[in-house]
């Protein structure tokens, strides 16, 4: 009697694997983004750390005013960053085809804006990064309970809605520019390894709707905080 492949069952068996390969491999994948956005985040912090450290001398003053004319440029744009973007910067993040990647993206926007928060506030009295986890959304809220008029809080999620459909880096950097001026006009600062993080997640199409999703959930976490203290101390 000769042996006879039961093709059906065999069928079951590859869409089986093929299936939990898929899960596999989108699991092995999230592993890895959360390894790429931790060494992002201690890239920056890295790099915010020497620029406050340096905030007091000419070179550091030099690199600050740099980074602030490369916001709203892509990366590679400006000659002059080449050294402060670049130095340290750890060898899988770069391009080896002269576009930019995901990671010199994140890392770029988020020293560039910085830069330009930072500007009129001392780094060492007053830093505009911060340890807490603030992320953009919640910072918005904050800056929303300032408001004095009543349409405060719609302008603010106007800001981030217009950020959340920004088609590519360059735009959702031009969006994020503003947000940045506005904190900044306020003095209210951002974790910008997190900021970082999120740039590079920003950038998969799944991963975009993750960080507005988070966004909108730190903005409103934030403001039910802030209600919840205010009538608290009434």
């Amino acid at each position: 009697m000769g042996f006879h492949w039961d093709y059906e069952a065999v069928g079951i068996w590859r869409s089986f694997i093929g299936n939990r390969a898929d899960v596999w491999m989108q699991e092995l994948k999230k592993v890895g983004d959360m390894d790429k956005k931790s060494e992002i985040k201690s890239f920056i912090g890295e790099k915010v750390r020497m620029l406050q450290a340096m905030s007091e001398t000419g070179e550091g003053k030099a690199q600050m005013a740099n980074l602030r004319r490369g916001a709203g440029h892509e990366p590679g744009e400006l000659p002059q960053l080449f050294g402060t973007i670049l130095l340290d910067m750890p060898q899988e993040f770069m391009s080896e085809e002269g576009m930019p990647t995901k990671e010199e993206w994140a890392c770029y926007i988020a020293l560039t804006l910085y830069a330009v928060h930072q500007q009129g506030f001392s780094p060492k009295g007053r830093p505009m990064h911060t340890s807490e986890r603030t992320s953009i959304g919640r910072a918005m809220a904050q800056m929303a309970k300032r408001c004095v008029d009543a349409n405060g809080e719609k302008r603010s999620m106007q800001k981030l809605q217009s950020f959340a459909t920004a088609l590519d880096m360059k735009e959702a950097s031009h969006h994020l520019r503003n947000i940045i001026r506005l904190l900044g006009r306020d003095g209210i600062p951002v974790n910008y390894e997190i900021l970082a993080a999120d740039l590079y997640e920003f950038q998969y199409a799944d991963g975009k709707s993750r960080v507005n999703l988070r966004w909108g959930q730190d903005f409103y976490m934030e403001r039910e905080r802030k209600g919840k203290k205010s009538v608290e101390e009434e």
